[in-house]
This record gives C-alpha cells, sequence and structure tokens, in this order.
C-alpha cells in the first residue's frame, strides 16, 4: 500500500483527501465500463491510504537557489510549494487563517472528512517549506517586498464564498452554504 501512496503522490500530494472526498468522474468514464464495469479508483486509494502507514517524504533535488513565496496555504498553495520544494527551490509561504489546509480543513465538514487526516500537510512541511499562518497580504507583509525578496510568486488566495445555484430558498434562514 505504501507503493501504491507513493505512486498517487507523484501527481498528487493529497492522496487522503482524494481518497475521502473526491466525487470520482473518472469512473464514470472509464474504458473498463465497455468490458463489465468502472474500475472504483477512489476506493483503490481509500485502501491504500488506510493501509500504507507512515510513508515519508520524498527526496528533493539538488537546491537550485531560487525561492518562491506562495500566498495562501490551502490545497493550490500547499501543491504548489510540494512541487517546488521537490524540484530543489527554496519555498516559503503565508497563511491568512490560523491553520493549513484552505477548504479541506475549513470547508468540508468533519464527517466528510476528518480533520486527522489532513497530516499529510506536515509531510509536505517536511521537505523544508516555510510557512507563516496569520498573516494578511495588504497588510502585516506586502507584495512589493515579496516581489523584491523572491524570484517568483505564487497566489493561491483560495476559494472561500460560495457559488449560489439560484434555486428557490437557497438565502433561506438555517441554509448552510459551501
Amino acid at each position: 500500500c505504501a507503493d501504491a501512496v507513493r505512486l498517487i503522490r507523484k501527481d498528487n500530494p493529497f492522496p487522503t483527501a482524494c481518497a475521502y472526498i473526491c466525487e470520482h468522474p473518472c469512473e464514470a468514464r472509464c474504458r473498463r465500463n465497455m468490458v463489465d464495469d468502472a474500475i472504483n479508483i477512489r476506493g483503490l486509494k481509500r485502501y491504500a491510504v488506510d493501509h500504507a502507514g507512515v510513508d515519508p517524504s520524498p527526496e528533493c533535488a539538488p537546491a537550485t537557489g531560487k525561492t518562491v513565496a506562495i500566498i495562501g496555504g490551502g490545497p493550490s498553495g500547499l501543491s504548489c510549494a510540494y512541487y517546488l520544494a521537490l524540484m530543489g527551490h527554496g519555498v516559503d509561504g503565508d497563511e491568512e487563517r490560523e491553520q493549513l489546509g484552505g477548504m479541506l480543513r475549513y470547508g468540508i465538514p468533519q464527517h466528510r472528512f476528518p480533520r486527522e487526516k489532513l497530516s499529510e500537510i506536515e509531510s509536505i512541511l517536511s521537505l523544508g517549506i516555510e510557512v507563516h499562518t496569520g498573516v494578511t497580504v495588504g497588510r502585516d507583509i506586502w507584495l512589493e517586498k515579496l516581489e523584491q525578496e523572491y524570484d517568483c510568486i505564487y497566489i493561491a488566495f483560495g476559494a472561500h464564498q460560495d457559488k449560489k445555484t439560484g434555486i428557490p430558498g437557497e438565502n433561506s434562514k438555517n441554509v448552510i452554504s459551501a
């Protein structure tokens, strides 16, 4: 199972999140449907992540001397940090909230994605990525300063606003948007 998780992590630094919350659209288009039935890819990933144990982070390439600032500590910012660190770049991040994870932490209910499954964040940070939480760009740090200090900036503000569907009652009291 650890080998399977390592293979998944080549394309996705959050295999556990996908194993728990992915809506698996690939299964509807699976070519195996022409023979018998789609491959249960989410189920296979779920089995792998639940049985893999601790998977050490892969080795990073030699340092390039390049540095990147990342604004946002959600899935996009953390994925970017992960792959940049693997390529040997220095990565520093700033996140407005007190904890990393973005919508994985703050947008998905606990019963759908238990917070202890966010341990992949620690695995990502173990590559030498430094992240500062509770930092607001434009108040605590300025984009102009980041432009001077880093070779590149990746902005991953996130998706913290809901998307309205236009159905009657969506703005009613006690309706929780997502």
